[in-house]
């Protein structure tokens, strides 16, 4: 089970933590638009593969891309789950038609096979061992259901965490954030040891909303995938 220590989980995840999070989204949705057309491009998917289902928004953070969810399919129909506990307070207190979980030890083990999509969506490179922690979610998923995660296509590991990781250097923390950095490549190998295979994906850039290819200003990659035939 991937999880933080409580003391682990208060000294990372503080609610000015959380803030930095939330002011990062805002400006990739309001500012650009490479935030939103990250969630778009999600929503999408789940559209063209139909939705009959719960969906879980897993890592929700401070709820923002739940709550859009919920507002295209409906809150009845849309989790959220992080290992914050004071992020699932304020999130439930936010939107009380959305379930919130804590991820605590029985989290996985009380949620098997029980959502259409999960959705990691900036959560995989703060993850020690990613590998892990994909087998834990594959457990989350129907026999029918799908993973959609994105991850960021940094330069350099953390950069597109700096906010946070000069965070951490005040904090006197002298931790990166991100612990890996992921490419398609290593997310179909990481997928694969899950029994998971990838069915589609998209490069989602910076400034250009047509441009789908490998590049060096690219804001994130987002994948899709399946649990794999027997």
């Amino acid at each position: 089970m991937i999880v933080l220590s409580r003391a682990d989980n208060r000294s990372t995840y503080s609610l000015f933590y959380q803030r930095i999070i939330g002011t990062k989204t805002l400006i990739g949705q309001k500012l650009f638009s490479y935030k939103q057309r990250e969630i778009q491009y999600i929503i999408e998917v789940i559209k063209v593969r139909g939705n009959n289902g719960l969906i879980l928004d897993l890592g929700c953070s401070t709820g923002q891309f739940t709550r859009k969810l919920a507002s295209e399919f409906g809150g009845a129909n849309v989790h959220g789950a992080d290992i914050s506990e004071k992020s699932i307070s304020r999130c439930s207190r936010r939107s009380s038609e959305i379930n919130y979980h804590h991820i605590d030890d029985e989290f996985y083990s009380k949620h098997g096979k029980k959502y259409q999509y999960v959705l990691l969506s900036h959560v995989l490179e703060h993850q020690e061992d990613p590998a892990a922690m994909l087998k834990e979610v594959k457990g989350l998923l129907r026999e029918d259901g799908a993973l959609i995660l994105s991850v960021p296509q940094e330069r350099i590991r953390g950069d597109s965490a700096l906010p946070e990781n000069l965070y951490n250097l005040v904090r006197l923390k002298f931790e990166n954030v991100h612990q890996i950095k992921h490419s398609l490549e290593t997310l179909k190998l990481l997928l694969s040891q899950a029994q998971l295979s990838i069915k589609e994906h998209r490069y989602i850039h910076v400034f250009w909303s047509e441009r789908d290819e490998p590049s060096f200003t690219n804001h994130s990659l987002v994948v899709c995938a399946e649990p794999a035939q027997a």
